[in-house]
């Protein structure tokens, strides 16, 4: 606790930097590529950038994933283009000599484009230094039914590409596989899917998908052996919201929605028999928070260090429409509040190496108000003598612990974060990654990708110009 008392007014201060002096949203309309400036307190500013801008009548920039390179600590993001159909990558370039965003600074390209594919996307990074680390994406199928995993392994001189199909639906009538998917990899580079199977014709399932390179029980063509794919637990809606993470020593941890409970849960393997998954699977489902209709978007984050919480995990709290968080030690706390006629659908969470919390999040406050791109961190990242503004007091604190701010309000007719990603940098700086919409009528609307960094991360220039 810090020993000063000071009742703080939390100032938020939106700075839309453009070089044609208009505002975001007119921006958008005419095509005109912006950096904004945003400064949501007085202790830190915050940068922000398209990454792919378009207008009526494309659509990229949903399901989002962001990963940071741990050998450069520059950020890259897969993302889905649903007015093409595609799979798409995007990776920071400092040089400015990249195909798209603000300023030339990303490289975009479209990695899997046969048929409907890259909902669900989900990326991680693995690195040792610039002459070992692999970038892997698991992603949805939509043509096939089926869940897919493309990975980039990288030595001294060059990246092998493998692009993976690990399960087929047998008839996608009924069964898709994959529909939710979230993958990371394990201290060894190993890569781990856990995915939502959805059955129209009998149980849904939560699963999970391992790379054995021989041996294993799925994978198909050229891939055939080289993953084991296991059931965690089924029941309709069950496995819905998928979330994983990896201890550091590589036990998963896997938050999901169990939709016809409305349930919150936790997975994990303790080789012991629990109802609430499958038979004798030893798989553990743990009930989170038993209010009813919770547990939609959730995220993950396990334990990172040795005496850390094993997890956390941030989601949305649909029935009392709140934004929730859960540790093992405080137990469930309201983090925000939102406008009870709403309902969310971004929310990303991390950690930075104190152990310190955030929450990136779709903010609606009132029914007809545009939805924002909001932070939530704990008072301690910021040192400043102030406590947090929003949420319950955590056990043992005597004042609010999260504070609340607005990252990015662009204007009228646009919804930002619908789809959001956040990593916290080594150097304690959350980055973000970001759908926004724009639907100013019927007919005239499109979904853009974006992103923002505070001011520190030295990477991205004060002000980028087109």
């Amino acid at each position: 606790m810090k020993p000063q008392v000071r009742l703080s007014l939390l100032i938020v201060l939106l700075l839309l930097v453009s070089l044609l002096g208009v505002t975001l949203a007119q921006a958008h309309r005419s095509g005109s590529s912006v950096t904004h400036t945003i400064s949501p307190n007085n202790a830190s500013s915050w940068y922000g950038q398209y990454i792919q801008h378009v207008d009526y009548p494309f659509n990229v920039g949903s399901y989002v994933s962001l990963a940071i390179n741990p050998v450069d600590n520059l950020p890259h993001v897969s993302y889905y283009d649903a007015y093409n159909g595609d799979l798409m990558y995007a990776r920071y370039i400092p040089s400015g000599n990249g195909n798209c965003g603000t300023g030339n600074h990303w490289y975009c390209e479209a990695i899997d484009e046969a048929g409907d594919v890259g909902t669900a996307t989900s990326m991680d990074i693995w690195g040792v230094d610039t002459d070992s680390y692999k970038v892997g994406i698991s992603y949805h199928d939509v043509t096939n039914s089926s869940l897919k995993y493309i990975s980039w392994t990288c030595g001294p001189l060059v990246c092998t590409i493998k692009n993976d199909v690990i399960i087929s639906s047998p008839d996608f009538n009924w069964l898709s596989i994959g529909v939710d998917t979230s993958m990371k990899f394990g201290p060894d580079g190993t890569p781990i899917i856990a995915y939502y199977q959805e059955n129209t014709i009998g149980d849904d399932s939560l699963r999970i998908a391992s790379y054995v390179e021989s041996g294993g029980n799925c994978g198909e063509g050229a891939a055939a052996g080289m993953w084991q794919c296991d059931m965690i637990g089924l029941g309709e809606g069950f496995g819905q919201h998928v979330s994983l993470d990896l201890t550091y020593d590589g036990t998963p941890y896997i938050a999901f929605y169990d939709a016809y409970y409305g349930d919150l849960r936790v997975a994990y393997y303790l080789g012991i028999t629990d109802q609430d998954c499958y038979d004798d699977n030893g798989w553990v489902c743990q009930l989170i928070d038993p209010n009813y209709d919770v547990g939609d978007y959730a995220s993950l984050t396990a334990q990172r260090v040795i005496g850390d919480q094993l997890f956390r995990i941030a989601y949305y709290d649909k029935d009392n429409h709140k934004l929730k968080y859960y540790d093992p030690e405080w137990g469930v706390l309201t983090v925000d509040e939102m406008d009870p006629n709403s309902s969310i659908s971004g929310i990303s969470m991390d950690v930075d190496s104190h152990g310190y919390p955030s929450i990136a999040y779709e903010k609606i406050s009132a029914l007809d108000a545009p939805a924002t791109l909001s932070i939530a961190r704990s008072y301690l990242v910021y040192d400043d003598g102030n406590f947090g503004n929003c949420g319950d007091t955590p056990p043992g604190y005597l004042f609010q612990y999260w504070r609340c701010s607005v990252l990015d309000y662009a204007g009228q007719y646009l919804t930002e974060a619908q789809y959001v990603s956040m990593k916290i940098s080594s150097s304690g700086s959350p980055q973000i990654a970001y759908s926004e919409f724009y639907a100013y009528d019927v007919g005239d609307n499109a979904m853009s990708l974006k992103f923002i960094s505070e001011r520190y991360q030295l990477f991205l220039p004060v002000l980028l110009k087109p």
